[in-house]
Formats: structure tokens, sequence, C-alpha cells
């Protein structure tokens, strides 16, 4: 590891105020951040206000649609909703569910409600007009129940979606148009409402929204331009991105993201930089697009060199149950920035010594994961936009998308540390000259390496064979892309004729990839912009909708990185074989036969992908 960026993250990990970030994950918590309410408008007020007082310059809230129907490419906007009150009793219970007291309990978009209505279960025959459906989990809260609750007249629904040993109620969505209202509870709290049923009580419902038109808000802001500053319209140095959006209290979904942002902000505003470092605060997926859009089509200036993606990286690793997670930028992308965060990571100074003091010792722990793309570093690094872009973030976590993650499961240590990790590799690329350059050649080189050693037995076989010649291929390129921080071209060849060699010393050891036979036409994309699963499955015919709802409920995060990698690795020149091949790859992931072409033909029935000749993508 270079001294140099030793000294970097030692010291800005040492400028971090994990205290006042504390503060800021707090105050964020008091706010239900819903992408088109009153409190992520408040929300957004309060993130501009710390940003300015830390020191960023140029810092704005930029107003987008809240409509429904404004779109950027694929992404719609989202409906003006902002939640007051809702409560939901029975007999001799005064309020067995009662919002915002419990949290997470009212449905997004649920629809007003007043009065008394009967209770039914979803499996009962003849539901009254305006029944309230009693769902006993999850999984049954699918689209024919709601096509029945349509036809038959409910005016909402109940859903066990709890464990009821501590992580609260779960989130539920509903369409932003949705004539329903619902609410999420735990076990006890549905047993109570079939014991009503039973008895056949009515329960009372009282459900106060605003829908009156809002606006979508997207905080931008941007380190202050030192001596030297870079000529008009070039590029950021980075880009520090963190989504505002959830339902409260939502501490480390996203609070912890965007304080960290907030904490990366000021540590870099006191350094005297090269290049500028932006920040940007917004509604997950669609407030990015909307501001990507405006860069892109818009003519709103450059992209930045590359992105870090901060969303849920506050975790305490104990009590939630999962690592550090570093999402390296896609395959398809090579760039040095994922070597550049990884080493950001390597060099944080340890909590502690071994007995001897020879070694560097932590209780945290972390890992590296090929690129998912389920947050927004996806509409970054999408094939159309062609940003490079880290994500840091926790996984596994108990208690995301509940009403228990609260304040007490964030850890100010591991706030500091990511904090840290994004601002030094920022600050990297914002100081860095052909020197600096020259030593993350190094860095990148050694970590291709490792990346390819990897490849070895026992993941032996034509796969492991094909994943060496790709990730050579990554690291080669990925040198390339240093040219833009003055890397000297010497030791750009001297590290690329060593990764050679060592892909040739290791393909040694592994079976020969077997000759392709000729395939069918290339496959090509169809779809504006960044890819978006949602609008995929709006798009597409009924049978393939319910295929993919299906697997989604299987394994939601193995099915959401497979579309992903899938997606993503249609790009004019391949046929259907060579994608399903190369996105396995990519995503680390194994189908089983035939998968990957039925997504695929998915696509097609949709009219998202074509056959044929095209513009490579």
């Amino acid at each position: 590891m270079p001294g140099s960026l030793t000294d970097l993250v030692a010291g800005i990990h040492h400028g971090i105020d994990a205290d006042e970030a504390m503060r800021w994950v707090a105050r964020l918590t008091e706010w239900d951040r819903y992408q088109g309410s009153a409190g992520i408008a408040d929300a957004a007020d309060f993130v501009a206000g710390e940003a300015e007082r830390a020191g960023l310059t140029g810092v704005e809230v930029l107003s987008f649609p809240a409509d429904g129907r404004t779109a950027w490419w694929t992404f719609t906007a989202p409906f003006s909703w902002t939640p007051h009150f809702a409560r939901l009793s029975v007999p001799g219970r005064a309020a067995l569910v009662d919002y915002p007291a419990q949290p997470y309990t009212l449905a997004a978009h649920s629809a007003a409600a007043h009065g008394e209505a009967p209770l039914v279960r979803a499996q009962d025959d003849g539901w009254p007009p305006g029944a309230v459906v009693l769902v006993p989990s999850a999984p049954g809260l699918d689209g024919k129940l709601f096509a029945r609750m349509r036809e038959e007249r409910a005016s909402g629904f109940c859903v066990t979606t709890g464990s009821g040993r501590g992580d609260g109620a779960a989130r539920v969505e509903l369409p932003g148009d949705s004539a329903l209202f619902g609410f999420s509870v735990v076990p006890g709290q549905m047993d109570a409402l079939l014991r009503a049923h039973r008895r056949g009580e009515r329960a009372r419902v009282s459900v106060e929204v605003d829908t009156a038109p809002a606006r979508m808000p997207v905080v931008v802001a941007r380190t202050p331009s030192g001596p030297g500053a870079p000529p008009p319209n070039s590029p950021d140095a980075c880009l520090i991105t963190a989504h505002l959006c959830h339902p409260a209290p939502g501490a480390n979904d996203n609070a912890s993201g965007v304080a960290t942002a907030l904490a990366v902000g000021r540590v870099l505003a006191a350094r005297e930089l090269r290049r500028p470092v932006r920040f940007l605060w917004a509604p997950e997926f669609v407030g990015l697009a909307a501001y990507v859009h405006r860069l892109v089509e818009e003519g709103g200036g450059p992209l930045p060199t590359m992105a870090v993606d901060l969303d849920m990286v506050g975790q305490d690793q104990r009590r939630c149950g999962g690592p550090l997670i570093v999402e390296h930028s896609p395959e398809y992308l090579p760039h040095f920035a994922s070597a550049l965060v990884e080493a950001c990571v390597r060099a944080l100074p340890p909590a502690a010594r071994s007995y001897s003091g020879a070694v560097g010792c932590d209780v945290w722990a972390w890992r590296t994961t090929p690129f998912v793309g389920a947050s927004d570093h996806a509409v970054l690094a999408d094939r159309a936009i062609g940003c490079p872009s880290v994500q840091l973030g926790h996984w596994p976590d108990r208690f995301n998308h509940s009403g228990a993650d609260t304040l007490d499961k964030v850890d100010p240590g591991e706030l500091r540390r990511s904090a840290a990790i994004a601002a030094s590799a920022a600050a990297f690329v914002a100081t860095a000259g052909a020197s600096e350059a020259d030593r993350l050649a190094h860095v990148l080189a050694r970590w291709t390496a490792r990346r390819m050693t990897a490849c070895l037995p026992p993941d032996e076989g034509p796969l492991a064979a094909a994943l060496l010649t790709r990730r050579a291929r990554y690291g080669r390129e990925a040198l390339g892309t240093l040219r833009t921080l003055g890397a000297d071209p010497v030791v750009l060849d001297r590290q690329t004729r060593l990764i050679d060699g060592l892909h040739h010393t290791l393909a040694g050891a592994l079976d020969e990839v077997p000759a392709q036979a000729p395939g069918s036409p290339p496959l090509r994309r169809a779809w504006p912009g960044p890819f978006n699963l949602r609008a995929l499955m709006g798009a597409m015919t009924e049978t393939d909708r319910q295929w993919f709802a299906s697997r989604l409920a299987e394994d939601r995060g193995r099915f959401y990185a497979s579309a992903m990698s899938l997606a993503q690795s249609i790009d004019g020149v391949a046929d259907t074989a060579e994608v399903v091949r190369t996105a396995a790859l990519d995503a680390g992931i194994e189908w089983e036969a035939g998968f990957g072409e039925r997504f695929l033909a998915a696509m097609k029935g949709a009219d998202w992908v074509k056959e044929g000749e095209g513009e490579p993508s």
C-alpha cells in the first residue's frame, strides 16, 4: 500500500466527527421521507442547511414533479402522498394499530378512510362491500388478491409482516394511485383481528393523508473551488450519492448514508482539492434518474469521473448481522474506482493491535461483492450512462425495511469508517497528479492479480478460464483509465505486461475455453436510458409478469442481481448464449438451465430487446 494513500486515509479518518454524524442520523429519523411527501421536503431542507454549515458550496434543492406521470427515461415521478394519521381498532381495543406511533404500520400510498368496516379473511367467500381483508402473511398479498379486492370493492387490508420478536412491522407499498388502504401488522395484532372477525365484530378505521400536489426534492452541493481550479465543464472528481427517501425511522436505511455523505462533505470542504467533489441526496433511483437525465439529455454538464453510493452504511454489525459490503463497479465498465475504494478500506487504521503490536486487529468485518445495482449507483453505472460507481453498504440487516430500524442499530464507528473510505477515495481522485496516478497503477495491478488468482481451483472448469480472461482484460483496460489522472505511459505499460504474464501463467492451470459454435443474432437494447426492473415488469405480458413475481418472491436479492446482470450484458454484439454466459460470470451466480434464456425471452416480449445488428451498447 503506498504510504501516501495510507496517510491520506488515516488523516481523513481522524477528521470525521462521528458524534455530529449521529446527531444528523437522529434528526433524519424523525421524518417520514416518502418520495413525494412533505416529510422528504423538510428533510431535504435540513440536509441543504447542514451541507452549507459543513462548508460545501453551490448548495441547492432542485425541484422535480411528484405527479406520478412525468418520466425520465423509464423512471416515473412518484405520486404526492403525505401520511398524517392512521388508526385501526376493534371493540375492546381502543387502538390496535396506531400510526405514526407504530412505524411502518400504514402501507405507503394508502387511500384516506374513515368509518366502520366488516372484517373478512382472504380465503372467505362472498366479501361484503367495504370489507377489511385479513391476510395471514406477506406472500398472500399477491396480484390475484389485489384483483379480487378491486372486484369485490374491499376498502383495505391488514397483512402480517413482522415476526413479533421485536423487529416491528415491515414495509408494504401500494401503487401511487391506489383506492385501498393497508395496514402492516405483527402476529399479535393479526390474532386480535381474527378473534374480532370470529365474533362478527366490525373494525373502525381512520386514515388521514394529504395527496395535494407536491414536489420531489434533489439536494446538490460541491466542495469549494481551490487555487488552480479546473476549466469550466471539466468533470467532477467524484460524485457522492445517498438516497434521502424512506419511511421513519429508517436509521440505517438510509439516514446513515445521508449523514455519512454530510460527514464526507465536511472533511473534504476543509481540504484543498484540485478537482471538485459533488454531492447528491435524492429519492432513490427516480431522483437520481431525474438529475442524470438533466446532465445527459438536457446538457446539464459532464458526468463525474466516478461515483460512490452510500446506502445502509451505519449498521451495528453485531446487532444487525452483516459486514460492510464494497460492491464493485460493473465488469463491463473497466475503471480504477473499485481498486481505489478497496485500497482505502485496507488502509483504515486498526482500532487495536495484536499482543505483540505487530498486527492490526479489528472486530468489524468487510467483504467485496460483484456489481448488483440495487441502489442509486445502478443508474450511473448503466451502459447507457457509463459512470463507474462503487457502493458501500451492509447486508444482511435483520431490521431492514421494518419499524425496528432505529437509532440504536447505528454504530458511530461504522459511520466513521464508511465516511473515511468514501472521502479518501474522492480526495485521492480530486488531488491526484502524475505520481499518485503511477502509484495507483501498482495498486490496481495487484488488485487485478488477486482477482485473477481467485479463479484457480477449486473454481475449475471452462467458466474459470473464461472468468480469468475477463478479469485480466478488465485490469488492462482499467489501467488505461489512469491516463485521465496523468499516469506515465511507461508505468502503465509495465503493469499491463505484468497482468498479461500472470494471465498466461494461470491459464496453463485451467481447462481451455471450448470454441463457441456459430450463434443466433446479437441482442440489442430497445429501452431508453438506464435499466429499470419495475418498468420492465410493467411492460411485460401477464404471463411473464407472473413468472417474474414468483421468482422475486423466491429470492428477491438473487433475482434482482440476475436481472440486472442479464440486462447489462446486452451490448449489441453478443447473442443470447453469450449474454447468458457473460451475465453469469459477472454476477457470480449459477442459474438453473434455461433461466437466462427465459428472462431474455420475457424482455423480448416486452419489446425491450431486439435481435439483429444495431449500434453497440
